[in-house]
């Protein structure tokens, strides 16, 4: 139940309704204790009180423990009682405490690090530094603590030990944090997050493996701090405060866990070769956030403020995720963004809108010597600015103002040589003269399919395809590329009108485009190119080799 509340939208799960049989509150209390231990949590308790009809723990703890971080959540008291309908229901009495400590590489050695870093690169500039050697940065512990608590909360549970529902009813749930700004200060930043109207289903199915679903919804979903940041060594000093809503909250999913226990901290490249995987969805239907920035810097003798001020606001938005042994994906969309910003160093707002912003990013993350696919989409559509950020080299309107679009899409193959989920994947190393290790990076292009970049601003537009192949030197591409431009030279005479490009290099730059890019026959103001790569370093546009 807590996992749901403070660290996994996983254990929130839904589906078809299970066989309905008497379930005892001492059953019920059981599966919950099985499905947290099956993702490497330990449960103990203080004392259990067992009537038959009602079971009462006191005093739970849920803990997992790696390396690298450590966490506790305590429960003051957890009572299931028997509804008289095959179920059980479950209510927890107080505010549960979050504690979870961490590892940070300390302040003092990565200076020393990065100094000794710099003065080896400066005394020898072609020597790569040798892994041979290499010890880990020193890590340092921190703390952070939190309070959850859910007034009037309600959790039935039914079915069976093999395959049992959960309904969750959740007036509202809170959370408040307390994240170390410092490693050597008591200064924390207090995060809260509210869920009101919270309200879901969850299904376990377990025999050896086990399968979950979900189906959740909330009112709202507020996240907020208000921080006040101590003074650095130069008398300096700021605050933040910022606030996220996000209205009519819903998510869904499907997860399959293998048989066996995994600490997910730790062991989750294990899980993932052994069959886990996950996919789901958020949605919402519209945000708003405010943020505000004060800071008081040093401006030579004296102390000088600065302030900004931001408004965000947004219309329908989602986010789909997948994970599983062959990659993680991500795809997001928000629709109708618009934001205005306010700094104290400029004399207006800026403003900005987009009628639609995608991104859909698909990479590997298991180690293998066999290449794996990878991908990234981008998009931003209807992208339009001020009045005002115009106005700053457009005053006369010489540049066409019709919304701006922006988009990308590739992908490819790479080899993966590391396991991107290994505790010790990206630890800083260093070597005998206390220097970062150059460390290769994990991912090795193979393949390269540019299935369109494209770009349409101020009059113009540029679409750009090609394939490129790595697969002898990632240093030494084959392969071509195509583009056509449209609408250059009428932008580059706004350009010369507004003044961004000095009439007598006009000139100059046709003549460079002329290197790259030629006439299409029949088509007015578009030109086309062709870039082909071959091996040895050779480049050639439109036939003719410049390099």
């Amino acid at each position: 139940m807590i996992r749901s509340l403070a660290t996994s939208a996983i254990a929130l799960i839904a589906g078809a309704a299970p066989v309905l049989a008497d379930m005892t509150p001492a059953e019920a209390w059981e599966s919950l204790i099985q499905n947290y231990t099956r993702y490497g949590y330990e449960v103990t308790t203080g004392n259990i009180e067992d009537t038959g009809n009602s079971l009462t723990v006191t005093d739970a703890v849920f803990s997992t423990q790696s390396e690298q971080a450590r966490t506790n959540i305590s429960i003051p008291k957890f009572v299931l009682s028997q509804t008289g309908d095959a179920k059980v229901r479950g209510v927890l009495e107080g505010d549960v405490k979050l504690t979870s400590t961490y590892q940070v590489p300390d302040e003092e050695a990565m200076k020393e690090a990065v100094d000794a870093t710099i003065q080896k690169r400066l005394s020898n500039p072609a020597e790569t530094t040798d892994e041979e050697g290499s010890t880990t940065m020193k890590m340092v512990d921190l703390e952070m603590t939190g309070t959850i608590a859910a007034p009037g909360n309600e959790l039935l549970i039914s079915g069976s030990a093999e395959d049992v529902l959960y309904e969750y009813n959740y007036p509202s749930v809170t959370l408040d944090m307390q994240v170390p700004l410092a490693q050597d200060a008591k200064a924390t930043m207090p995060i809260s997050a509210e869920l009101t109207g919270l309200k879901g289903t969850q299904r376990n199915v377990q025999d050896n493996a086990s399968e979950q679903s979900f189906d959740i919804a909330a009112e709202t979903a507020t996240i907020s701090t208000d921080t006040t940041f101590p003074e650095d060594e130069n008398g300096g000093s700021g605050s933040l405060k910022y606030q996220v809503t996000l209205n009519n909250l819903g998510s869904e999913g499907r997860g399959a866990m293998p048989a066996g226990e995994f600490d997910m901290s730790t062991q989750m490249a294990e899980a993932l070769a052994a069959g886990l995987q996950f996919d789901g969805t958020v949605l919402f239907d519209s945000m708003a956030a405010s943020f505000n920035v004060q800071t008081t810097v040093k401006d030579g003798p004296e102390m000088r403020d600065q302030n900004i001020n931001a408004e965000i606001k947004s219309g329908a938005g989602n986010l789909d995720f997948r994970i599983a042994e062959d990659g993680m994906n991500y795809a997001a969309k928000l629709m109708n963004s618009d934001a205005s910003i306010e700094n104290s160093n400029l004399p207006f707002p800026m403003n900005y809108a987009a009628e639609e912003t995608s991104v859909d990013i698909l990479f590997p993350v298991q180690k293998a010597e066999e290449a794996q696919p990878f991908k990234l989409a981008y998009a931003l559509n209807g992208v339009t600015l001020g009045e005002e950020i115009w106005a700053l080299f457009d005053p006369n309107n010489n540049l066409p103002r019709d919304p701006a679009s922006l988009s990308m899409d590739v992908e490819g193959d790479a080899v993966v040589s590391e396991n991107i989920f290994d505790p010790a994947f990206g630890q800083p190393k260093l070597d005998a003269d206390g220097a970062f290790t150059e460390q290769d990076t994990p991912f090795e292009p193979k393949s390269l399919k540019i299935n369109g970049v494209s770009l349409e601003a101020i009059g113009a537009k540029a679409d750009v395809t090609g394939e490129i192949d790595f697969a002898e030197n990632p240093m030494d591409p084959t392969g071509q590329m195509d583009g056509t431009f449209v609408g250059v030279n009428a932008l580059l005479e706004n350009l010369g009108k507004t003044g961004l490009v000095p009439q007598d290099q006009l000139m100059g730059l046709r003549m460079m485009m002329g290197l790259f890019a030629k006439p299409v026959e029949g088509s007015e103001d578009t030109l086309e190119t062709e870039l082909v790569f071959k091996s040895g370093g050779q480049i050639f546009a439109n036939g003719q080799r410049i390099k």
